[in-house]
């Protein structure tokens, strides 16, 4: 509080010193020098703790920031939804069970065993899982972090199927998983997390501006705050029109894309086309159902195997 006293002091000073007739300006710059050397050696006087709190408080911020779009799920292996978004489909892509340690031709095809592996979403959001992950099935294990409970296990589901759905109803911290069924790698796990939390704010779609992201639908911004689910499809470059075009005529919106090189490369045809696309997908009026069985539609058509 000395500090803050010492700055309005010398504040004061320089607003009387500016009320001065001309011929005080030799005085007026005497002060006004005296006044600059003070703040700055007050301004190393500032707490680095205050510094740190107001870093803080900005990062915290931005994480609870809606966030839907793909390069950002892309990087941070993160979505965040808003208090709008009642429904988030994760999708267990193709060669998702692979262990990254694996070998090039059993490289994952997409950076994380999930898409997204950690999701921010609001209380009362619905989540169902899922796999598109060809010629493997799943299962999710689903755990409170908070009392270690097992609080849904969604049985097995096999490719271009969906789970079970589970609604968060309570804030905390849920961690998921699920083996990968894969033989060589019999004691690896796909894990991810489920952060629920009283979001106050509303995701926007069409936003991105990013070179690396970019809306492909009407190129109008579509600011309907009713939009309700929310999910993610891995698509080959070579076929992006084209599932572009049925995705549409299923209901979805295509809100934005990320394109990334598969991390196999041309390693190895069940990864597909080396060249992929990340798909942001929402849709409005349409259950769960609805949507996971036009997913299964698409997904089982796509040339992974």
């Amino acid at each position: 509080m000395n500090e803050i006293n010492k700055i309005r002091a010398l504040t004061n000073n320089v607003k009387a010193i500016l009320h001065l007739p001309i011929h005080s300006s030799f005085l007026l710059l005497a002060v006004l020098t005296l006044s600059l050397s003070s703040l700055l050696s007050l301004s190393f006087l500032i707490p680095h703790s205050v510094l740190a709190q107001n870093q803080s408080q900005l990062q915290k911020q931005g994480e609870e920031q809606p966030n839907i779009h793909g390069s950002n799920i892309y990087q941070t292996q993160t979505i965040v939804l808003g208090k709008n978004n009642k429904n988030l489909v994760i999708l267990i892509p193709n060669e998702g069970h692979e262990d990254p340690i694996g070998t090039k031709k059993d490289l994952r095809v997409i950076n994380q065993p999930y898409i997204p592996q950690n999701a921010v979403v609001n209380v009362g959001t619905t989540v169902v899982w899922f796999n598109a992950d060809a010629g493997h099935h799943h299962t999710i294990t689903l755990v409170d972090n908070n009392t270690k409970n097992t609080v849904y296990n969604s049985g097995i589901f096999d490719n271009f199927n969906a789970s079970k759905p589970f609604t968060f109803n309570n804030v905390g911290t849920f961690a998921y998983s699920g083996p990968s069924y894969d033989k060589m790698w019999p004691n690896y796990k796909m894990n991810g997390t489920v952060t629920v939390v009283n979001q106050p704010l509303t995701t926007t779609f069409n936003s991105t501006t990013a070179a690396t992201s970019s809306s492909t639908g009407t190129g109008v911004p579509n600011n309907n705050n009713n939009i309700d689910t929310i999910t993610t499809l891995m698509v080959p470059s070579k076929l992006l029109d084209k599932t572009i075009s049925e995705l549409k005529s299923q209901g979805f919106t295509i809100d934005n894309q990320y394109p990334f090189r598969s991390l196999r490369g041309a390693g190895s045809q069940s990864g597909g086309d080396p060249q992929q696309v990340l798909l942001v997908l929402t849709s409005s009026g349409k259950n769960l159902n609805q949507l996971t069985s036009a997913l299964t539609q698409i997904a089982a058509a796509l040339p992974y195997k």
